[in-house]
């Protein structure tokens, strides 16, 4: 069964958030409209890169000092409708906004559905924000190797067996 696709013109509200111990979290991203609520699953690089990718436009444009930053908590239900391949973002000078495009991660031969949605400055300035706070949250990197400290149990794949 292919998975639903969504275009929103502007949205009300985008967040992220992990569900989970560290080491073991699950990430999202939500957009929400006046009407509907899309949860979808992300990678914790994915989500690294698009915080990357915001703070390089934030140091291009004329952005205005972020303001407190509003409730950025996941909303209930956290059912995401599928799980982010790949993500494009645009910004836009003259309209102050941003475009995401988003493709379903699927098996090669499978149709893709994709997301699509507008936000704002402000709105993709805490977005940004709360994103490296939510990254900076897990485990902490092995100094050896930069992998998650614990290795999943095992030993730091630079030790090589010797200790």
């Amino acid at each position: 069964m292919a998975s639903e696709s969504f275009d929103f013109e502007q949205v009300a509200r985008v967040t992220t958030g992990a569900v989970g111990e560290p080491g073991k979290r699950a990430f999202y991203l939500q957009v929400r409209t006046d009407a509907e609520l899309v949860s979808l699953a992300i990678e914790k690089d994915q989500l690294k890169a698009l915080s990357e990718r915001l703070q390089e436009v934030f140091s291009q444009v004329p952005v205005p000092p972020a303001g407190k930053l509003p409730d950025m908590a996941l909303e209930e239900p956290i059912a995401p409708i599928w799980r982010v391949g790949f993500m494009t973002l645009t910004y836009s000078q003259d309209e102050k906004a941003f475009e995401v495009s988003l493709v379903e991660l699927v098996d090669e031969g499978d149709q893709p559905a994709t997301g699509h949605f507008q936000a704002t400055l402000p709105q993709m300035q805490a977005l940004a924000a709360h994103a490296a706070t939510l990254i900076s949250a897990g485990r902490p990197p092995c100094p050896m190797c930069g992998g998650p400290i614990d290795h999943d149990g095992g030993v730091c794949p630079r030790l090589n067996g010797h200790h």
